[in-house]
């Protein structure tokens, strides 16, 4: 038994004796067995015949059971809400419309399971220590693969983009890289204003994970990273703006100095090229996307999961001429559509919108005040942040089928957190007298 399993499974356990005390770490143990899963690593052969994300997320729901229910809360209602729609369209798509049930269930399965993630981890996130908690989680997890991909040299560069190394649901270069660039903004807060211990530990971190998307060489990556730059300045009140500007420049440097393939930069540029200079890449992706639109004529109210992958896409590539086999569509909305339906699109991007205009709002929000506390001022900084994230994350949801990319939810979850904890701060300490969309929280 290596050293580093020895690590790992004293952490698991000590995670979970310190879940049953403060559920949060739950949060911390799933994001362990996420991040660190034995089977996705030499050191964790021996026992990845476990089902540890499993085992992590059944740990969770019992913890998030002993926390209080959380009370009735505006636009976090809103989107619990919205989320209940989108599974019970779902539901409906999957039993009574779906092609094929077999394969359709398994995407359905994971929708279920997303979902009831989101909300255990917004039950059990009650307070800003716990905030940080699951944030510094992601984040050390992250750092984890950064250091095996940039120290150790683990994976594959296969085309000139990383591959073999990643987690569930993120083992190719574009799922890996779309992790990465939607969870890096989360560094910020602890950098701009965290404790000594967490600015060093970032400053150690954030370039390992920078290196990360780099070497996986995906264009949706880097377009999302400059959009999410964009998002965190523009984002940012006036009061932490500097700052943020601050932390873009020193991001920004960073990148250029890693940045040293200039077939990366030639890549990303070929995105924006006129359709005669586009590479064969770049082509495809455009073509299978025509395959999947005349999908959608056909089958408006969506086919179930997999339903353009595994079921009709074939069909439709081969009459495009995009493909004599089947592939993916590698465009998150339109894949979004082609299983759950028109309907099934329409809720999503309610759900995204709503989620994106509550973090905007807790910002805005904070501009009503003269000063900041450092409590007050690493929750704003953490709700653009997210805000940051989640952009980067539509973003490269349009570059690949992102729809069952669960740290799309995680983000919707700590958006919903950040804003209950900012809400019972707020009016404890009597700084805002209303906050929009709103009521107090009392949980």
């Amino acid at each position: 038994m290596s050293l580093t399993l020895i690590i790992w499974l004293l952490l698991f356990c000590g995670l979970l004796v310190a879940s049953v005390k403060r559920p949060v770490y739950a949060v911390s143990l799933y994001m362990l067995t996420f991040f660190l899963l034995p089977g996705f690593w030499w050191w964790g052969d021996s026992i990845s015949e476990y089902r540890w994300n499993f085992i992590s997320g059944l740990v969770l729901l019992v913890a998030a059971a002993l926390c209080p229910a959380p009370a009735q809360f505006g636009r976090v209602d809103k989107l619990l809400k919205i989320s209940l729609a989108i599974l019970l369209n779902a539901t409906l798509v999957n039993f009574l419309i779906a092609g094929n049930s077999e394969e359709s269930y398994d995407s359905y399965n994971l929708v279920i399971k997303f979902f009831l993630l989101m909300y255990l981890m917004f039950r059990t996130v009650r307070t800003v220590s716990d905030l940080q908690i699951v944030m510094m989680s992601i984040l050390l997890g992250a750092a984890y693969i950064g250091y095996e991909a940039t120290i150790n040299e683990r994976g594959d560069l296969v085309n000139n983009r990383l591959e073999g190394v990643g987690a569930p649901g993120a083992s190719t270069a574009n799922h890996f890289a779309s992790l990465m660039v939607a969870i890096l903004p989360l560094a910020a807060p602890f950098f701009l204003v965290g404790r000594t211990w967490t600015k060093v530990l970032v400053v150690c971190s954030a370039p390992m994970v920078v290196n990360v998307v780099l070497l996986c060489n995906s264009r949706g990556a880097f377009l999302a990273a400059i959009a999410s730059a964009v998002v965190f300045i523009c984002a940012s009140p006036k009061l932490v703006r500097k700052k943020a500007i601050k932390i873009v420049a020193v991001g920004a440097v960073g990148v250029f100095f890693l940045l040293g393939d200039t077939r990366i930069v030639d890549r990303f540029l070929t995105t924006f090229a006129a359709a005669e200079e586009r590479d064969r890449s770049a082509q495809t992706r455009i073509e299978y996307s025509k395959a999947g639109l005349e999908m959608v004529k056909d089958h408006p109210f969506g086919a179930g999961g997999h339903g353009f992958k595994k079921v009709h896409g074939e069909k439709y590539l081969q009459r495009s001429g995009a493909s004599d086999v089947a592939r993916s569509i590698h465009n998150g909305y339109i894949n979004e559509t082609c299983e759950w339906g028109i309907q099934g699109f329409v809720l999503r991007m309610l759900w995204f919108y709503i989620a994106m205009r509550l973090a905007f709002e807790f910002t805005r929000n904070m501009r009503k005040l003269p000063s900041l506390s450092a409590d007050e001022e690493f929750l704003v900084l953490t709700q653009v942040a997210l805000l940051s994230g989640l952009s980067a994350f539509l973003i490269t949801y349009l570059f690949g089928d992102q729809n069952s990319s669960e740290w799309g939810y995680w983000l919707v979850a700590l958006i919903m957190a950040t804003a209950k904890i900012q809400t019972e701060f707020i009016q404890l300490n009597s700084r805002v007298p209303s906050l929009p969309g709103s009521v107090p929280f009392h949980g």
